[in-house]
């Protein structure tokens, strides 16, 4: 089964848009994510433009971001909420591993 993607530039209005993805559950979100990309692909192969498929699913992406950065540290990392946040200790850098072609 191949999803229907059903929306045209006018119904894509950056408020409009954005409003409607945000009451969206987390799961939905996703959801709705994975059927703009078949609906892109779809589009694509079958010799159409996708334009609009691809500005929907950067809406979606740019939500799912925006939860992503709202939710505190410890929700995001799986700790507890006694645990304290770990700090790098005084003096220790990144590492780094450069490859060279």
């Amino acid at each position: 089964m191949v999803p229907v993607f059903s929306a045209s530039p006018s119904e894509l209005s950056e408020t409009s848009a954005l409003a409607e993805l945000q009451l969206l559950p987390d799961q939905e979100l996703m959801s709705l994510w994975e059927q703009t990309q078949f609906a892109a692909a779809a589009i694509e192969g079958h010799g159409g433009s996708a334009r609009t498929a691809h500005a929907y699913e950067f809406a979606v992406l740019m939500e799912m971001q925006r939860r992503l950065a709202s939710r505190p540290a410890r929700e995001l990392f799986g700790m507890n909420a006694g645990e304290p946040l770990p700090v790098p200790e005084g003096g220790v850098s990144p590492r780094i591993m450069v490859v060279k072609a």
